[in-house]
């Protein structure tokens, strides 16, 4: 029926605009919308949470692999657990989102701006902030499988060869230097940008993650290149190359594959799933409550699917394996009685195991925006102009079916992706890495908060047109912590980020503001640049930068560390270098919250690397 109506509705629509009863623009609207809901009529049962009936049936298995998380690390251990070495093991994966990983607004890049604070989203807000004007500031994190790999703004950038060298030399986590890791990356990236053919060292062709500059360029982004160039700042053709600087202005590599984005879920759990020879289960709405431990022997886990509570429990010698990121990992643990005695004890739960470190060294990149607007003869030179029907907030047809029909056009791009990384007077003397990634944007802020741009944008008609530069503390300094809201398992977690309690992340921000405005005063930008919106031309000092930054500071989303590995005997460490949960047996975390220290990137792409390490860890001994 869904597809019939794809095909009639269409006609029905365009016969009323040759009759004069709909205005052709709201016609086509409604042909590119039905267009989008025959793509979509495939994925209706996807998202669909499982049922009671389904979670019972896991419950009557015994599970050589528990994961705890169907995001990003989850998505890649159940693949590579479930083949090679790993086939015939047996894989549940519990996922507490939603299964509707293939939704258009996923699967179209520039669709992010109706993800954010949706149905597919956490939707957390930080708590007790001292330097962000007594806001709580909102993070995203993805409830879908894919997880935020699934709901981010898809930049694919690994950090710099000093980062993961830290982590082994200055954290203990031997193993983890940069030539460990680097054939991690490679194994998993199917390079489209022509990287890996220029430099096979730092990249690899024919893995499942496709990485490619984004297939549209805005006019205001060429000029963000001219306009570099002009002011003398280097140029990198390849951020991911660890043979030279990561400095530079340039495109960002981005996570899609011919103009449709790739996340976890669609590049390696969807085509493990089709295999049927596999012994893979995957839940959805299915809520993790509590890991089950005997004498900190951990033996399965509590969860709960429709409405009914379950026990899913391991096989002689299996694992749980903790994949739900840096909030829900550490919330996990202290439900179950790992983690700081005090905190366990605060709110009534027994104390399996006193672990301090659970919880703690919470990193976070924040960032504040420069905003420019065009003049109004520059009209319709933004993305944001070229994607709507003008007057209105109606999805404008022609970016809509060059998508659908070609892969190409302004849908492609979720709004960041050129850019550059620069070390500022802020930058710390011991380490010779940018501390600013600066991004630009085609399009004029709603916003002094950027993130309440994304989120506002969808309902505003006749936005004006203009350009925005997002100065991002890529390798921040300040460091926050996660703790109970309660004993409940379903009360979310209070998040403390501490933003820029650290001066330096300040300073860097405050730096990349100015940086953003000598850019916009660049010959190149000369014809398209009227009034500076945020933070506005009178805020000038480093004290009226500073408050302005309070003001408006947001996440860069790269939410990691709350699980730090480390040494056995390290204070602060929560699991060792083969990720095992100190003082337990049986259990691992193997996501995003063991980095000991954020690289100075994105975190999708160390996430993806972690997880290849974790697999290849547990498929050592298998013959």
């Amino acid at each position: 029926h869904l597809a019939m109506a794809s095909l009639l509705v269409p006609v029905g629509v365009v016969l009323a605009a040759a009759a004069g009863q709909l205005s052709i623009w709201l016609a086509l609207a409604i042909l590119s919308g039905c267009i989008l809901l025959a793509v979509y009529q495939g994925s209706s049962k996807q998202g669909q949470a499982s049922t009671a009936a389904e979670a019972a049936n896991a419950t009557r298995q015994q599970w050589d692999y528990i994961i705890v998380g169907g995001g990003t690390a989850g998505c890649l251990l159940a693949n590579r657990l479930t083949a090679g070495k790993g086939a015939g093991k047996r894989v549940l994966v519990l996922e507490a989102g939603s299964a509707d990983y293939n939704h258009p607004m996923i699967r179209i890049p520039a669709g992010v701006l109706k993800l954010f604070q949706g149905d597919k989203d956490w939707n957390f807000t930080s708590e007790n902030e001292t330097h962000t004007s007594g806001r709580g500031v909102y993070l995203c994190r993805g409830k879908v499988l894919g997880g935020s790999s699934a709901v981010n703004v898809a930049l694919y950038t690994r950090g710099s060869k000093t980062d993961y060298d830290a982590w082994e030399h200055e954290f203990g986590c031997v193993g983890w230097a940069s030539n460990d890791v680097l054939p991690l990356f490679k194994r998993t990236e199917d390079d489209l940008t022509g990287c890996a053919a220029a430099n096979p060292e730092c990249h690899a062709m024919g893995g499942e993650w496709a990485v490619e500059h984004v297939r549209y360029q805005n006019p205001l982004s060429k000029l963000f290149l001219q306009a570099c160039k002009q002011a003398r700042l280097p140029e990198n053709d390849d951020f991911n190359n660890w043979s030279k600087s990561q400095e530079g202005a340039g495109r960002f590599p981005v996570s899609s594959r011919h103009g449709v984005r790739v996340h976890a879920a669609s590049a390696l759990l969807a085509p493990a799933l089709a295999d049927k020879t596999r012994k893979l289960m995957v839940l959805t709405g299915a809520f993790v409550r509590k890991i089950l431990l005997d004498k900190q022997v951990a033996q399965g886990v509590q969860f709960s699917a429709d409405g009914i509570v379950h026990t899913a429990r391991l096989a002689p010698g299996g694992e749980v394996l903790l994949t739900g990121g840096a909030v829900h990992s550490p919330h996990l643990l202290m439900l179950s009685g790992i983690g700081p005695k005090e905190e366990l004890q605060r709110h009534g739960i027994d104390v399996l195991h006193d672990l301090p470190g659970v919880g703690e060294n919470l990193q976070d990149q924040p960032a504040a925006v420069v905003s420019f607007e065009c003049p109004k003869n520059k009209r319709g030179i933004s993305v944001t102009s070229k994607i709507r029907i003008p007057h209105t907030t109606l999805p404008h047809p022609g970016p809509a079916l060059e998508w659908l029909l070609r892969k190409t056009g302004p849908l492609c791009s979720t709004g960041c992706d050129h850019g550059g990384f620069f070390r500022t007077s802020a930058a710390s003397q011991d380490c010779p890495c940018p501390d600013l990634q600066l991004r630009f944007l085609a399009a004029r802020a709603v916003t002094a908060d950027g993130m309440g741009s994304f989120t506002k944008f969808r309902d505003i008609t006749d936005h004006p047109d203009g350009f925005s530069f997002q100065s991002v503390a890529v390798r921040p300094k300040s460091r926050g912590r996660v703790v109970l809201a309660s004993a409940d398992p379903e009360a979310k977690p209070v998040i403390m980020t501490n933003y820029l309690t650290d001066p330096q992340d300040f300073a860097t921000i405050r730096e990349g503001i100015r940086l953003g405005r000598r850019l916009a005063e660049q010959p190149a930008f000369g014809e398209v640049l009227g009034p500076e919106v945020f933070p506005g031309t009178h805020v000038q000092s480093d004290m009226e930068l500073d408050a302005y930054i309070s003001d408006s500071m947001h996440t860069a989303n790269a939410i990691v560390g709350t699980c730090r590995m480390g040494p056995l005997d390290g204070a602060e460490s929560v699991v060792d270098p083969n990720m095992r949960v100190i003082g337990t047996m049986n259990l691992r975390i193997c996501d995003a919250s063991i980095m000991p220290k954020l690289p100075g990137g994105q975190a999708g792409a160390c996430t993806v690397m972690i997880a290849e390490r974790a697999a290849e860890i547990l498929l050592q001994g298998y013959k």
